[in-house]
């Protein structure tokens, strides 16, 4: 017969939101369990992204997206300032190459205002020029509170911050089967000799939230992975002070000038929903990615070489609207705090911390 714990809160992934809401548990909670299937924490979504701080302009007035992502802006400043975290305030233009898209460039800043998004300033061609002489632009909207942070380090210090507090943090155990009975939820494991259980388990699974669910019981969910690869150049090292980005398109943010803090830079994602997960990247993109990018700064093709890839779990099918964040508890499908997370893609790591504060007003 295998061992039982008994743990008041369970969470399940070990990406930077699920690593939030442990860090934010274990201050009320004696007793909460983080459980990650890889060796680490954030080998994902979390690692394999842009590392930027959204601002939230994007984003649908009253949406938890718009509204996580602003708090969580501020939060994760205020986090990475008290902890010494490597991060930078530089800010974020949104250009545009024809001047026949300024009404855009308008609409979206004033969806920024509502979603109260300060500081938000439309510039002439010319005045992005001051800012940024190497980007050719019919102009562009200058958003002040974006930004880029070491996101390794901000889980690293989330997962002490845990320890610290007498959280559990375990590695390589991969959820393998969750039972419900009279309020409890038992978690079992792949290759382990033990249970965990609790009567609150939190699914911040990532890639695999919606088959996370699934074991429980709750079916009508269902991810669709959309891939997007980046790529690097040495050029132009200290000579791009600002995230540079286009108008969205319906599936993302757009291909972006990926401002890192050692001041190199990096273009990506594109997008394009894929069966499986796999990271690996040939150049058949190539092409496209220097025809996006000579629209806004001048790099000849020897100079752009491949960088990484990145997976992120969308609840939007291909050809449909983009959808918000799931955040839910699972009581009205008879699963009381069985908290569903789905389809936590970009803005979630700006999020992150305003989720975890999210969870007290959800867990009954």
């Amino acid at each position: 017969m295998s061992d039982s714990y008994r743990f008041d809160a369970i969470i399940i992934g070990a990406g930077i939101v699920g690593l939030a809401i442990a860090q934010r548990l274990s201050k009320n909670f004696d007793s909460i369990l983080l459980v990650e299937k890889e060796e680490s924490f954030g080998r994902h979504v979390s690692s394999r992204n842009s590392e930027v701080i959204h601002s939230g302009i994007y984003y649908p007035q009253n949406s938890l997206k718009a509204r996580l992502c602003i708090a969580g802006n501020k939060m994760l400043v205020d986090f990475a300032r008290k902890y010494a975290i490597h991060h930078k305030n530089c800010g974020k233009l949104v250009v545009i190459s024809d001047p026949s898209d300024k009404a855009k460039l308008e609409s979206l800043m004033e969806n920024g205002i509502k979603n109260g998004v300060e500081g938000l300033q439309l510039l002439t061609e010319g005045e992005v020029k001051k800012k940024e002489p190497h980007i050719k632009s019919a102009g562009a909207l200058w958003v002040p509170s974006a930004g880029i942070i070491d996101s390794h380090g901000v889980m690293q210090k989330l997962e002490y911050l845990t320890k610290s507090n007498e959280g559990v943090v375990v590695y390589n155990s991969e959820v393998t089967d969750i039972q419900f009975n009279a309020g409890n939820y038992t978690v079992s494991f792949r290759d382990l000799d033990y249970t965990a259980s609790s009567a609150i388990v939190i699914n911040s699974a990532g890639l695999w939230c919606d088959a996370i669910s699934k074991m429980v019981g709750i079916t009508d969910y269902q991810l669709h992975i959309c891939k997007g690869e980046y790529y690097k150049t040495s050029l132009y090292r200290h000579q791009i002070n600002s995230l540079i980005y286009p108008l969205p398109t319906d599936i993302s943010l757009g291909l972006h000038i990926v401002l890192h803090l050692d001041g190199t830079i990096g273009f990506g994602p594109n997008a394009y929903y894929v069966d499986e997960i796999d990271y690996s990247m040939d150049d058949t993109h190539k092409n496209t990615f220097l025809t996006h990018i000579n629209r806004f700064l001048d790099l000849p093709e020897e100079a752009l070489t491949e960088d990484f890839t990145g997976i992120r779990p969308k609840i939007q099918a291909p050809g449909t609207p983009s959808q918000d964040f799931i955040i839910v508890n699972e009581k009205e499908k008879g699963y009381p705090n069985f908290i569903n997370l789905i389809g936590i893609e970009s803005p979630g790591l700006t999020a992150a911390l305003a989720i975890a504060e999210y969870m007290k007003d959800i867990i009954d």
